[in-house]
């Protein structure tokens, strides 16, 4: 019985051995991923506050928690059913295509770029920390001789509208139609102004089969509202409506009874966001697996 016993206690310490190792790897596994994912936030972060720098102009709006730039009431809106990119919008739609033209390459890839500065990139990654943690250097993230660990994958321009319903057989299908109609307009205003934004893929498609062009549309119609960006929540009518149709009743009414003058909730949905999304991998590579 002793024999037998002191069998099973080594056979449970061999056990606990295993698990505790197993769970360690996966604490480690799971850090690096983390730190990966946290890595590729801070970056597009980085980049936001460098657009934002470069245009200079108060009345855009950028949320760094979703990666969105958005033109205020004051810069972009749509009168109701047009899709027309309003000619006081043309400066600033201008400065914005530069500004995402000198930025976005630092974080994808734009062929043929010769003289591309990203030392501020560099600078400001090095300044980064999550939860007391130093990131380290950009290069660990993206290194010169291997495929990057983060990257930009996609910056979509997207078109939205009120929820005021055409009359046509399908008058909910109509909206998202004009939403794409819009930012179709606008994806053409910015590539028109800097030709080179509709070429910066999210790899160098020469050596990652994975690489494509980021720049895109998507139309998302009624269904998001514009969001206060400071208080992070939509429009109190809109969250706490059990039924969308009532909440679009109390935009349609508030906007018919507004003096003229008065930026209505309708009139902020009619608008384009721009939305930078990030990639990244899990691979594992020499020099980043560490936290």
């Amino acid at each position: 019985m002793a024999d037998m016993m002191v069998g099973l206690l080594l056979i449970f310490i061999i056990l606990l051995t295993y698990y505790v190792l197993r769970s360690q790897q996966e604490i480690s596994e799971a850090d690096r991923v983390s730190k990966t994912e946290q890595a590729a936030v801070a970056a597009r972060g980085i980049i936001l506050n460098q657009i934002r720098d470069r245009i200079n102009d108060d009345r855009i709006e950028f949320d760094a928690m979703t990666g969105t730039i958005r033109f205020s009431e004051e810069v972009l809106t749509f009168e109701p059913g047009d899709f027309g990119i309003p000619a006081a919008a043309e400066p600033v739609l201008e400065k914005l295509a530069s500004a995402l033209t000198a930025t976005l390459p630092c974080l994808a890839h734009l062929p043929d770029q010769k003289e591309l500065d990203c030392d501020w990139l560099d600078q400001e990654f090095e300044m980064q920390n999550i939860i007391d943690r130093d990131l380290g250097h950009l290069n660990r993230f993206r290194p010169e001789d291997a495929p990057p660990l983060i990257w930009i994958d996609g910056v979509f321009v997207e078109g939205h509208t009120d929820c005021t319903l055409f009359n046509s057989a399908d008058p909910d299908f109509r909206n998202w139609v004009l939403g794409s109609q819009r930012a179709a307009n606008t994806y053409r205003f910015l590539t028109s102004v800097a030709g080179g934004l509709g070429e910066i893929f999210s790899k160098d498609p020469e050596v990652d089969g994975t690489a494509h062009r980021i720049l895109g549309v998507a139309s998302y119609a009624d269904r998001r509202p514009a969001r206060n960006f400071e208080q992070a929540e939509y429009p109190s009518d809109h969250r706490l409506s059990d039924n969308p149709s009532t909440a679009c009743q109390v935009f349609a009414r508030e906007e018919r009874n507004a003096a003229a003058g008065i930026m209505t909730q309708n009139r902020r949905n009619r608008r384009i966001d721009i939305r930078i999304v990030m990639g990244w991998t899990t691979r594992q590579m020499d020099g980043v697996n560490g936290p």
